[in-house]
């Protein structure tokens, strides 16, 4: 439950507990009074019993009309329906909880937080109540942006927070455990189908597809992928239809697994059809907004920009940065009438460059931050050139939000034939070796492993020998290029 709604809960609670004192602690005696009006003090006091009678009813019930009725005003009879509630909610919560606490605490305990089905069960009980009250949860519940089905009617509202409701606890019951079997995916697919179509039986055509546009999972992936790049909402229309069409023909649960390569390459093909086909309903302007507002590598620098109140400008200064020396690495990279080791030296100097150049522009701590997890500098200062343009027939080619530099083999570096790059960074560990026709960015040791991205070059130049081991300044990271290995001799 997020901190803001426990604040309010708890001043919920606290206004409950005063009008519960309030209303049942015993009035003052009253002043003795002649005894030729003891009968119309004693209607007095039957009529001044009465109210708080009623109160103390309303107040056991948590019913925020029967408060009302008992004479307080409608806020805060909502204030204490709604802390009547939530004392209900924490005394079923410690009933569930009432077994005895395992004493080895060093243990894992599954049992010692509630499971989705019985979180999904509290959160209904406390929108009930909410709803009750004010007569929406106001999302406060996990409900997502209220305003996003603003278009709707109240009571079309309700409908649907209702029938969400129900097939969230339903879903929950398969793969709640972190394992999802074949037989699993085929009940969910069902219940979301229903979902679907009941959803469908509430709304119009026109409402559904404005429902669809804002609260759909392609809808989210859109928002998460592109950021705010997409500046029309005519624009986020056009973007939608073309992904629902390659979604439907490439359904994400379809994509796991053992995928068969036919199906992978046309993907891969669709993939890059879908960004022309995006590029050319937007124009090209628009595009280029999208590949820069979907960088991750940028996006962290905004992020620093932002934590630190840098300049408006300094996400322009390190992009600028990054494309000229990927222009630069790249000219000292295809020259090979230099040999392949001042050539990588030259490059080496580059990456020096950029990390006085990005402590110019974030301050130090930030731009070591940046350089960590941005992996063009690290490229640099190992000799190796990058280019900002996905290189052609890889799988990642057009794919918006997805790796933002790739590395550029040097000119004579390999023999004819493929060699695949490998470019690793994130936080999971791994002690695998090198493998011939690798590239691997990792340290000298376990290398770091998290988001592995494979892009495929052909080479045909066979001058000079490819190098074995790169080594950064530190030792802190090592690539190793290596072209293919030759065939085996035939036997004589």
């Amino acid at each position: 439950m997020k901190p803001a709604t426990l604040l309010l809960f708890a001043s919920l609670l606290a206004n409950l507990a005063l009008v519960a004192v309030l209303a049942t602690r015993p009035s003052s005696p009253p002043p003795a009074a002649p005894a030729a009006s003891a009968s119309s003090g004693a209607r007095a006091s039957a009529e001044g019993r009465a109210p708080s009678e009623a109160l103390r009813a309303a107040l056991l019930a948590g019913n925020a009309r029967e408060l009302e009725a008992a004479g307080l005003p409608a806020d805060l009879a909502r204030e204490l329906a709604l802390g009547r509630s939530l004392s209900r909610l924490v005394a079923k919560y410690r009933a569930d909880k009432s077994a005895p606490a395992d004493k080895r605490w060093w243990r894992s305990n599954p049992g010692s937080t509630p499971s989705r089905e019985q979180q999904l069960q509290l959160r209904r009980e406390m929108s009930d109540a909410l709803v009750a009250a004010f007569g929406e949860d106001a999302g406060l519940l996990g409900g997502g942006d209220p305003g996003y089905l603003a278009f709707l009617s109240p009571a079309k509202r309700e409908a649907l927070r209702r029938i969400n409701q129900d097939y969230e606890e339903m879903m929950a019951k398969f793969g709640g455990s972190g394992i999802q079997l074949p037989s699993d995916r085929e009940k969910l697919k069902l219940l979301r189908a229903e979902r679907d179509r009941d959803i469908a039986a509430v709304l119009t055509p026109e409402e559904q597809l404005q429902f669809e546009l804002r609260t759909s999972p392609i809808a989210g992936l859109i928002r998460a992928r592109y950021g705010d790049g997409i500046e029309t909402e005519e624009d986020f229309r056009k973007i939608y239809a073309l992904q629902k069409a390659f979604e439907e023909k490439f359904p994400t649960e379809a994509m796991s697994g053992r995928i068969n390569p036919e199906t992978l390459r046309a993907r891969n093909d669709a993939q890059r059809q879908l960004q022309d086909d995006i590029r050319a309903a937007l124009g090209d302007t628009a595009y280029a907004n999208l590949r820069r507002a979907s960088d991750g590598d940028l996006r962290t620098v905004e992020a620093l920009a932002s934590r630190l109140n840098l300049a408006a400008g300094t996400t322009d200064r390190v992009a600028t940065l990054r494309e000229n020396l990927a222009a630069e690495s790249q000219r000292i990279n295809a020259d090979a009438s230099v040999p392949l080791p001042q050539r990588r030296a030259q490059i080496q100097e580059l990456g020096t460059r950029a990390r006085a150049e990005l402590q110019q522009a974030l301050g130090s701590e930030a731009a070591d931050a940046y350089s960590q997890r941005s992996p063009w500098v690290g490229i640099l200062q190992s000799g190796l050139a990058y280019s900002t343009t996905p290189p052609a027939n890889s799988p990642g080619l057009g794919v918006i939000g997805g790796q933002s530099v790739y590395p550029v083999m040097p000119a004579g570096a390999g023999g004819a034939g493929g060699t695949r790059q490998m470019v690793v960074t994130g936080a999971t560990l791994t002690t695998d070796g090198a493998a011939a026709r690798d590239v691997h960015l990792g340290g000298t040791g376990p290398v770091v492993r998290d988001n592995v991205q494979v892009m495929t070059f052909t080479t045909s130049t066979t001058e000079g020998p490819a190098p074995a081991v790169v080594e950064t300044p530190g030792g802190q990271r090592t690539i190793i290029v290596a072209p293919p290995s030759p065939p085996p001799a035939p036997p004589k």
